[in-house]
């Protein structure tokens, strides 16, 4: 790893013990756990020529009420920063590193230097967060995995005084699966817009997501169908009658475990159903999302 000459003194003056902190840390007006899934970019504080670089000097872990939060501590401001899922590899061999859980989400910073242990495995053993390990250091750019129990929504926070960069990875959805008709969303959406359907299977059941172009959700109905007790029938309603618009393949394929493929049929009264054939009749779950829109069903092994 090139170290910078000018900044040897300083690393050794900030030299601090990496302190891992677990347990609850929840607080009135806690922040709701984060939904996104999409990769997360940001600048550096400081200009790449500073003679006093962001340096490392701490990583520490806390669980709150709807997500686990993993806190990187720095000196010299905060460097810039890419998060997203993606396999973790050491720097310079590129040999990929296992971690814990079902999904890995890489932390790399760039534009920084360590004064901790990279060689440290971290196992906080969180509901989702289960393992933190890093790919090492080299030119300036410190990578880390996030090993997590599934494949959740996370979010980035660059905080100050000090400054640091905080993960939150969100807890696993609460609510149980059931065969029970489902019905909400806020039935504002002018029209219904389906952008796309994306899937993933995931430890315990399938995932299908239905991509939204509009603000709000139409009303949404989940139900299995009765001519065929093994199809999952999502009804979206918009505000008017105004006929809704599907983007991608119909039927698009899915070929999962349990989710088979999704069709739809899109009508003149401003609804639009869409049709999930699953391998056989067990429970699901529906989550209504935003930032962005989506309606989310997990249909249970």
């Amino acid at each position: 790893m090139r170290m910078n000459p000018l900044r040897i003194l300083s690393v050794a003056a900030v030299l601090l013990p990496v302190l891992l902190v677990t347990g609850t840390a929840s607080a009135a007006g806690d922040l709701p756990a984060p939904t996104s899934v999409t990769p997360v970019t940001g600048t550096a504080t400081v200009p790449p020529w500073d003679p006093n670089p962001p340096t490392l000097v701490g990583l520490r872990t806390g669980r709150h009420d709807a997500y686990d939060r993993t806190v990187f501590d720095f000196t010299g401001g905060t460097p810039g920063y890419r998060v997203e899922y993606a396999p973790l590899v050491a720097e310079g061999s590129g040999q990929r590193i296992p971690l814990a859980g079902a999904a890995t989400l890489r932390v790399v910073f760039d534009g920084a230097y360590p004064a901790v242990d990279l060689t440290r495995v971290y196992d906080p053993r969180l509901p989702t967060l289960l393992q933190i390990r890093s790919g090492g250091a080299s030119e300036g750019h410190i990578t880390f995995g996030l090993g997590v129990a599934d494949r959740v929504g996370f979010r980035v926070l660059r905080l100050t005084d000090p400054p640091r960069l905080a993960v939150d990875v969100a807890h696993q959805p609460t609510q149980p699966f059931t065969t029970e008709r489902f019905s909400g969303g806020a039935g504002t959406a002018a029209q219904v817009q389906i952008t796309g359907v994306r899937s993933a299977t995931h430890p315990g059941y399938d995932r299908v997501v239905f991509d939204l172009a509009t603000a709000t959700t139409p009303l949404v109905t989940v139900a299995y169908t009765g001519p065929n007790p093994s199809t999952v029938f999502v009804g979206f309603t918009a505000a008017t009658t105004q006929r809704g618009v599907v983007g991608g393949p119909n039927p698009a394929p899915v070929g999962l475990g349990q989710a088979k493929s999704v069709s739809f049929n899109v009508y003149d009264n401003g609804t639009v159903s869409a049709f999930i054939t699953t391998g056989h009749r067990t429970g699901y779950r529906v989550l209504l999302l935003s930032n962005p829109t989506r309606v989310v069903v997990d249909i249970a092994h």
